[in-house]
């Protein structure tokens, strides 16, 4: 979360109008979202429309959320919430992978090649950042 100018931050909960817990019990820091595309009438927050940016370009994580936005993951479940109620994203509880048969040379390929790509991205905008 950065500073404003004049120095004051506002809390993390002033967006959730100081609800810390989300109302769906099913929300839980590894449930995946993703923007389903439905057009919403209602104004919404900076913040949540930030979370709408994140999962559109890619399914993410509670947890992921809250380390991209700088929130806590109370803060997050709840904005998610608000979405979810919305109808302007998906949830998807993760896969089990406490079953052997759930874990395949092709998962393991796959997320070995999906973490080189994302160090490839790292290293690119290190060197552009100096």
């Amino acid at each position: 979360m950065t500073t404003p100018p004049g120095g004051r931050r506002s809390r993390p909960y002033a967006g959730t109008g100081g609800r810390i817990q989300a109302p769906t019990a099913g929300l839980t820091i590894d449930t995946q979202i993703t923007v389903n595309g439905a057009r919403h009438e209602q104004p919404l927050s900076e913040t949540h429309l930030s979370v709408l940016r994140l999962c559109s370009e890619s399914s993410r994580a509670v947890s992921e959320l809250a380390g991209l936005l700088q929130l806590p993951v109370g803060v997050i479940t709840v904005l998610v919430a608000d979405l979810d109620r919305l109808r302007l994203v998906t949830l998807q509880a993760p896969a089990d992978m406490s079953r052997l048969d759930n874990v395949s040379y092709g998962l393991i390929t796959r997320v070995l090649n999906g973490l080189k790509a994302q160090y490839q991205e790292d290293i690119k905008g290190t060197r552009r950042a100096n």
